[in-house]
């Protein structure tokens, strides 16, 4: 197709390019309405507006959080999920709530009606957010849940959920060894979620639950990003802890079908290894990109 003028060019390519992510799903949106919300995982805590410190950086997120500030987002963008909840002020700020570690340790749904009340108080004073998930670990599976809930939802209905992005979860479930790792988090457990993570693995069905929920996603628009860690000791424990018969859980991570789904080999101390791939460039930058603009 001849086109005169340079302008009129990089219209074209910018719709076709749009077009194109249409016809993979993806929902359109205005600019400057993609707001990122953050999940923290099993057994962490938030006070003072700020997420638990990792050994690989401060506060948990900071890398990934600076990375997206780099491609144009701003403070009021990115947002803390709170499992105790939170509220939306009359500014349209949001303000989650001080959690100790012991309220992460519940029923996945409990966790996950508190997020989708935070997204809907949010999009009442911003009826034109669309809201792009990243979970870690527990959160990440948190958050894709959220995206099974939202595929299944009328348009009327929806929390304009366009895209999750899980790193290091458990989505096809654990083997109950992982609780070698687990009893040494400082904490009081219950084991709830834990258990529930593990059931889900003994679950023989689930690898055909997963791939149709996965593509009832791609059919609704939502979508999913996978990224996890070969060399996290919580999924493959025998990088950390001596003795054989080790499971390796590490595949658990990805889930076929998925938009993007990779696997990196982030090389770390082994009670910092949970955390790497928060840390890692490739899997931030796929992270941040996958996400899009603002």
């Amino acid at each position: 197709m001849f086109v005169p003028r340079g302008g009129v060019r990089v219209a074209v390519v910018a719709l076709l390019a749009v077009a194109a992510a249409v016809g993979m799903g993806a929902r359109c949106r205005e600019p400057d309405t993609n707001v990122v919300v953050f999940i923290q995982g099993l057994y962490t805590t938030y006070y003072d507006g700020q997420t638990q410190s990792t050994g690989i950086e401060g506060p948990r997120f900071s890398t990934i959080k600076d990375a997206f500030r780099d491609a144009g987002y701003e403070d009021a963008d990115l947002l803390d999920y709170s499992y105790a909840g939170g509220t939306t002020d009359t500014q349209g700020d949001w303000h989650g709530d001080d959690y100790d570690c012991e309220l992460t340790d519940r029923e996945v749904e409990e966790s996950l009606d508190v997020l989708e009340e935070m997204l809907r108080g949010y999009r009442a004073r911003h009826p034109k957010a669309h809201f792009t998930l990243v979970g870690h670990s527990l959160g990440g599976y948190i958050a894709y849940e959220a995206a099974v809930r939202e595929s299944a939802r009328t348009d009327s209905q929806r929390l304009s959920i366009d895209a999750v992005i899980t790193l290091g979860a458990p989505l096809l479930g654990v083997a109950a060894d992982k609780k070698a790792i687990i009893d040494q988090i400082p904490c009081d457990k219950t084991y709830i979620a834990g258990a529930e993570i593990v059931a889900a693995k003994l679950e023989p069905g689930l690898p055909a639950q997963r791939a149709s929920e996965v593509a009832a996603m791609q059919a609704a628009g939502v979508r999913l990003a996978t990224l996890g860690n070969a060399n996290d000791c919580l999924w493959n424990t025998g990088h950390c802890l001596p003795g054989g018969g080790w499971i390796d859980d590490s595949g658990t991570q990805l889930l076929p079908g998925a938009n993007l789904a990779t696997m990196y080999e982030v090389t770390s101390g082994p009670f910092d290894s949970h955390d790497a791939v928060l840390g890692h460039p490739a899997a931030v930058s796929a992270a941040v990109e996958f996400a899009g603009a603002p």
